[in-house]
């Protein structure tokens, strides 16, 4: 599993507190915490400041590449924004994050992604909107993955997400995405099929409980990368169990490796 850290997005209350008052040692503290706990990226978002998002991005990288580091996801809805803060980027490959099917979206952000040697995370959506079927959404990775690989990016560096939505709107939502994981797996063999897992529990009490029981289903469908919380220690561990279930951890090593280091107990 490749896990982004999800926790620096101005959406939330305190680090948008924390942006407000220029406190950027709370954001590098945040950043610092996902690492050490087990994420692999870290995931940064701005998008609440839409008139200073470029800026306030570019803060986050530096104070955060001073302490650590961890390769970013650079979380903008708009390329230039990426194309402009990448200039200043020193880390490890990172990940654009994220385009849709949509032509004046992927003009733009193709030759960022290809001039930065990004990794990219496309959303199974176009122009129209989310599909409601399963098929439908693989037609749209099908057409997404032939136009990023014609433009020379590897399938190994493209994160479909299959748009997981929230249960407490539509409880078949977690059947499509669930429907659209196995799909993309059987179509792709070597992408990365991604979710942001905090979306199915949004509006519910009590989220971490969907999280962590949608993570191990997904994960045995072929999810293999999530925008999460790496902070729940529980979800954490469940993420080995799961891979060890579902046959992804190779006589289940790792998951024999972390029990005896303790970290599941």
């Amino acid at each position: 599993m490749i896990i982004i850290g999800e926790k620096i997005n101005s959406t939330v209350k305190n680090v948008a507190e924390a942006i407000k008052e220029g406190s950027f040692e709370y954001i590098v503290e945040l950043a610092k915490k996902q690492y050490l706990a087990g994420a692999h990226y870290i995931d940064i978002n701005a998008g609440a400041f839409v008139d200073i998002e470029t800026e306030v991005l570019k803060r986050m990288i530096e104070s955060i590449q001073k302490e650590i580091d961890a390769p970013l996801s650079i979380d903008s809805p708009r390329p230039e924004v990426i194309g402009e803060v990448m200039k200043i980027y020193k880390g490890e490959r990172a990940i654009f994050n994220s385009v849709i099917y949509e032509e004046g979206i992927l003009s733009r952000a193709l030759p960022i992604i290809k001039e930065y040697n990004m990794k990219v995370v496309a959303l199974l959506m176009d122009d129209v909107g989310i599909p409601d079927e399963p098929e439908k959404r693989v037609e749209i990775a099908k057409r997404l993955v032939d136009r990023l690989t014609s433009n020379g990016i590897l399938e190994e560096d493209i994160f479909l997400d299959p748009m997981l939505q929230p249960v407490s709107v539509d409880q078949r939502y977690v059947y499509v995405a669930l429907e659209t994981i196995k799909l993309i797996r059987k179509e792709f063999e070597n992408v990365n099929i991604i979710c942001g897992l905090s979306n199915v529990s949004f509006g519910l009490p009590k989220r971490r409980w969907l999280n962590r029981a949608f993570l191990p289903i997904a994960i045995y469908f072929g999810l293999n990368s999530c925008i999460a919380d790496p902070l729940d220690d529980v979800l954490m561990k469940l993420i080995y169990a799961a891979e060890a279930l579902s046959g992804r951890d190779e006589f289940c090593m790792e998951y024999i490796t972390k029990a005896r280091e303790g970290f599941l107990a």
